[in-house]
């Protein structure tokens, strides 16, 4: 069973999360997620570590007109983009993005079924979709750590259902 799974099993929501910073461990081996989780069992903010990673595939989830519309600096920096008039477009400068339609825990993926036949040992993948980028991952465990009770920005944004 993806390594994921249980994680999300175990009340981690898979989506609306706010994916406050994500990017590889200094050590390069690792991808590490700071989430912040309103809806889960346990509301807070958790480091999400991938590790052994060996392949990663990042895009773009926003549509050109976007990118043409968001392109000057001014949307790269929030107080900027206020001063600026607050301008129509994606405003990069806040410095999160919203999980969804999030978090999938893939089963069956020719990558980590290639990689596993390489390196002797299980190896999982899962895909992310932000309203910002899309990423596939592929990974040999996924450690999940509560750091604080923090929901503060996305409890702004989601509301749980009663």
């Amino acid at each position: 069973m993806n390594p994921l799974s249980a994680h999300f099993e175990n009340g981690l929501s898979e989506i609306d999360v706010g994916v406050m910073s994500h990017g590889f461990a200094e050590h390069g081996r690792d991808y590490r997620f700071i989430l912040e989780d309103c809806l889960g069992t346990s509301p807070g903010t958790y480091r999400l570590t991938l590790t052994h990673v060996v392949a990663m595939e990042y895009r773009t989830a926003l549509p050109v007109s976007a990118w043409s519309e968001a392109w000057s600096d001014d949307f790269i920096d929030y107080d900027r983009w206020e001063a600026a008039g607050e301008p129509n477009g994606y405003v990069f400068g806040a410095n999160w993005s919203n999980a969804y339609p999030g978090f999938v825990a893939l089963a069956d993926h020719a990558g980590a079924a290639e990689w596993a036949l390489k390196l002797g040992r299980p190896m999982y993948a899962a895909s992310l979709h932000t309203d910002l980028f899309e990423m596939t991952l592929v990974f040999h465990d996924a450690l999940l750590v509560k750091v604080s009770d923090d929901t503060s920005t996305i409890s702004k944004v989601t509301m749980p259902l009663a």
